[in-house]
């Protein structure tokens, strides 16, 4: 069966809920982990991050619209200061199979774009108290991402719910693969795979 390959984008916009996330973990100086500066996570199935997807805000200057979105790395929010927003891209080889379903199940999500919210309680709760609240058809950036790579079959974090992922979980499992790290403002068109 033939590999193929995702990839896994944490990021840091200097925007105001990310500075929120960010200040959170640099306040944890007594508990630190790689990656932590992160605060958003999105999922792409090619390096070329034009079609990534993820739960975030739909519009620039409103965080309170926020659902489902198509990002790209060279449009909306890491357009918006790209000499301050930080990326680490991250390679992962999934079977044929998973790298099919994860496009299927992608697809439907955005079909489903009406119906599905962000989770802010969940957000506030991993916020404040370190472990999200599954809230039905609502998701956060980790929590999807982390739901579609589960329905696929790709089990990164073992038994951990994924409204108890954060973005930087990413980077604390996949960091042997980062294939980028840098301003999205570097990033290059054409990128070599590991």
């Amino acid at each position: 069966m033939e590999n193929n390959k995702i990839y896994i984008v944490n990021s840091f916009t200097d925007t105001v809920p990310g500075k929120m996330i960010k200040l959170r973990a640099e306040m944890k100086f007594w508990n630190r982990y790689a990656g932590d500066e992160y605060s958003h996570v999105s999922l792409s199935r090619d390096n070329t991050l034009h079609n990534m997807m993820s739960f975030a805000r739909k519009e620039i200057n409103n965080p309170f619209n926020s659902g489902i979105i198509k990002e790209d790395i060279q449009q909306g929010m890491f357009a918006l200061k790209p000499d301050k927003s930080k990326i680490a891209v991250m390679q992962l080889d999934v079977t044929q199979q998973q790298y099919d379903d994860i496009g299927r199940i992608m697809d439907d999500y955005w079909a489903r774009c009406d119906e599905l919210g962000f989770n802010f309680i969940g957000l506030i709760s991993m916020l404040l108290r370190g472990s999200g609240i599954a809230v039905k058809d609502h998701y956060f950036c980790s929590e999807w991402v982390s739901t579609v790579l589960q329905e696929a079959g790709v089990n990164l974090f073992g038994n951990k719910k994924p409204c108890n992922i954060r973005p930087f979980d990413f980077y604390c499992i996949l960091k042997d693969s980062i294939i980028y790290e840098g301003m999205t403002k570097d990033y290059p068109q054409k990128i070599k795979t590991l």
